[in-house]
C-alpha cells in the first residue's frame, strides 16, 4: 500500500473513531447505549406486557393458546405479526444529535413500554416510540440505555408503533362461534322482527342425523333436505364480527339496544351442553347511503349492531358475514 493511502486511512479511522467519541458523550460522560432490540428465538416468548400512561395490556401463551389479560382468546393475526417484528426488528441508526432531546422526552411521555418475557424469564424491555419524518422509522429506546435508535423491518414500509398498542380490544379475537362441525349439538335461529314462523331449531344428532323443528319444537310440514341441512351447519359453526365499538359507547349503546326490536338471534348448542349466542340490531343510516332511486336507506346497509351474550358487549357485524347464515325455516325444504 502506498505511504499516502495509509496515512489516508488511518486518518479516516481516527476521524471516525472522534466522531464516535462526540456522539456518544455529553458533558464528559460516557453515555450507556443498548442496541439489542431483536428476540431471535421467539418461540420461546410466553409474555409480552405493552403498556403506556393510560392502559396496559398483558399477552401470555396459556397451555399453548395466546390470551389476552389471561381471560380472552387473541387474535392469532396480531401475535404472529409482532413475533415476527420482534424477530425481524433492524436498528437503521442513531437518533441524530439534532432530534435527540426531542425523541427522548416523546418516549418518556408517550412511548409504549414492551416486555418480553421467555420461558418465565423477564427477557427484554424496551420503549416503542413515534414514526421518523419520513415515515419509514420507529423510534425505539432499550431501557437503561441513554440514546435512542431509529428501526425497521426489512421489506415493510412504513412505522411499527401500532403493532405494539396496548389496546384490549384491538388483542382480542373477534370470533363468536368457532365449531367443528361434530362439535355442534343443536342450532336456534330466530328472527323476532319476522315473526315465529320462520325461525327453526336444528338438531345435530351425528351420523348424518339431522333434525329441523320450528320453534316451539313441533314438526315441520315438508321433506327436510339434509344436503342442506349440512351446508347450514357448515356455514355457520365459524362466525367472526368486524369491530367492538369504544368502551365508552358501551354501556349507553347497550342500554339504547335492549330498546330497540331484535332483527335476529343465532345460537349454538355443543355436545357438552355449553351455549354460545349473539343477536342483531339495525345500525342508523349513519354514512346516509342512499338507494338507486335517490331515497335514503332507513338503515345501514353494510352494517349491523351485533351484541355478544358472553359479556354482554356490543359490536359492529357485516350483511357480508351474516346473510350467509340468515335462512328461514323454508329453506330446507326438498325442492321438486
Amino acid at each position: 500500500m502506498k505511504k499516502s493511502n495509509l496515512i489516508l486511512l488511518i486518518a479516516l479511522i481516527v476521524l471516525i473513531g472522534v466522531v464516535v467519541v462526540v456522539y456518544f458523550h455529553d458533558k464528559g460522560e460516557t453515555k450507556s447505549v443498548f442496541r439489542d432490540f431483536v428476540v431471535e428465538d421467539t418461540a420461546s416468548i410466553d409474555k409480552i406486557f405493552l403498556a403506556d400512561r393510560n392502559s396496559s395490556v398483558t399477552l401470555e401463551r396459556i397451555n399453548n393458546v395466546w390470551m389476552v389479560n389471561g381471560k380472552y382468546p387473541a387474535r392469532k393475526d396480531y401475535i404472529n405479526v409482532l413475533l415476527t417484528t420482534m424477530r425481524n426488528l433492524e436498528v437503521t441508526a442513531p437518533v441524530p444529535e439534532a432530534k435527540l432531546d426531542k425523541v427522548l422526552k416523546d418516549l418518556s411521555v408517550t412511548g409504549i413500554k414492551t416486555q418480553i418475557y421467555q420461558n418465565g424469564k423477564l427477557y427484554k424491555t424496551y420503549y416503542v416510540g413515534g414514526v421518523t419524518p419520513d415515515n419509514t422509522g420507529t423510534y425505539m429506546i432499550m431501557e437503561g440505555s441513554e440514546l435512542p435508535f431509529v428501526t425497521h423491518l426489512p421489506g415493510f414500509t412504513g412505522y411499527l408503533t401500532v403493532r405494539y398498542l396496548p389496546d384490549v380490544k384491538e388483542w382480542r379475537e373477534r370470533i363468536i362461534f368457532d365449531y367443528k362441525f361434530d362439535q355442534i349439538a343443536k342450532i336456534t335461529v330466530e328472527y323476532p322482527v319476522k315473526g315465529k314462523n320462520v325461525g327453526f331449531i336444528i338438531n345435530n344428532y351425528g351420523n348424518n342425523s339431522f333434525e329441523i323443528t320450528k320453534l316451539n319444537g313441533s314438526d315441520v310440514d315438508f321433506n327436510v333436505d339434509t344436503i342442506k341441512v349440512k351446508e347450514y351447519i357448515g356455514k355457520i359453526k365459524f362466525i367472526a364480527f368486524e369491530a367492538f365499538i369504544t368502551e365508552e359507547l358501551q354501556k349507553p349503546k347497550l342500554d339504547s339496544l335492549n330498546k330497540e326490536p331484535v332483527v335476529a338471534k343465532f345460537e349454538i348448542e355443543d355436545r357438552e351442553g355449553k351455549i354460545n349466542s349473539f343477536r342483531t340490531y339495525f345500525r342508523p343510516n349513519i354514512n346516509k347511503a342512499f338507494d338507486d332511486e335517490g331515497n335514503l336507506y332507513d338503515w345501514d346497509i353494510d352494517r349491523l349492531y351485533g351484541v355478544v351474550y358472553d359479556n354482554p358487549e356490543v359490536v359492529l357485524m357485516q350483511y357480508y358475514i351474516l346473510d350467509p347464515i340468515s335462512w328461514d325455516i323454508n329453506n330446507f325444504k326438498i325442492k321438486n
